[in-house]
């Protein structure tokens, strides 16, 4: 994701493989229409504004030093507020994929776990793009990239984590966690990365590919003129 924040963001663009390199104009050309905008705005809104919440109790275990810093800045109650503020996430991810995942052909594999706390956040994920749709401009690709970079940045905290506690010996904010914590922590982390490859990535790479396409288009009736 970090990859293709860089074709975003970077004038000059940036590879997302050794070979294929992004153009940043692909992603602001006109001309493209790309399928079902106004809910992959909505699902990226919703996913930042969940994120937000996750850095804030994130922020409460790593303090000022952060998720890479030499000591913990938490006891266990720390840990399991961390923990359920990772299980409200994963709600809001299965909320997303519960409620619009069907219509974008997204989410195959990431099936929801049934809990209240799931159905709760499926709800409130409902009411969000009811929400959103007020006074927004939905169908602005403009938009959708702008979240998609916003997004793409946020969600490197989950990936800091991830790395941190699945580093062997595990970092210092994550060592001193008895077992039962850390494996907790673990499944929570995986799955939040599950969400990001067959949900996220799916519409993204998809709509990547639809843009390429167009942009390399119109490269070759430039050079037929």
């Amino acid at each position: 994701m970090s990859l293709l924040r860089i074709t975003m963001t970077s004038k000059s663009g940036g590879y997302i493989t050794r070979r294929l390199h992004v153009p940043h104009e692909v992603w602001s050309q006109g001309g493209a229409k790309l399928l079902n905008l106004p809910e992959k705005v909505r699902v990226v809104e919703v996913l930042c504004g969940a994120l937000e919440e996750v850095q804030n109790a994130s922020n409460e275990v790593t303090s000022s030093a952060g998720v890479n810093g030499t000591t913990s800045a938490g006891g266990r109650k720390d840990f399991e507020r961390w923990l359920a503020k990772l299980d409200e996430w994963n709600g809001a991810c299965e909320g997303v994929v519960g409620s619009i995942g069907k219509k974008l052909g997204i989410g195959e594999g990431f099936g929801a776990k049934k809990s209240g706390g799931v159905t709760s956040w499926s709800g409130k994920v409902a009411r969000s793009f009811d929400r959103m749709t007020n006074g927004k401009n939905l169908d602005s690709p403009a938009s959708y990239v702008g979240g998609l970079t916003k997004l793409f940045l946020q969600a490197q905290l989950l990936d800091e984590h991830t790395r941190a506690l699945l580093v062997s010996p595990p970092s210092p904010l994550y060592s001193a966690l008895p077992l039962d914590i850390r494996q907790a922590l673990e499944l929570r982390l995986k799955r939040s990365s599950e969400f990001f490859a067959s949900v996220v990535l799916t519409f993204v790479v998809r709509d990547l590919s639809q843009l390429l396409d167009k942009y390399v288009k119109k490269g070759e009736k430039w050079l037929a003129e």
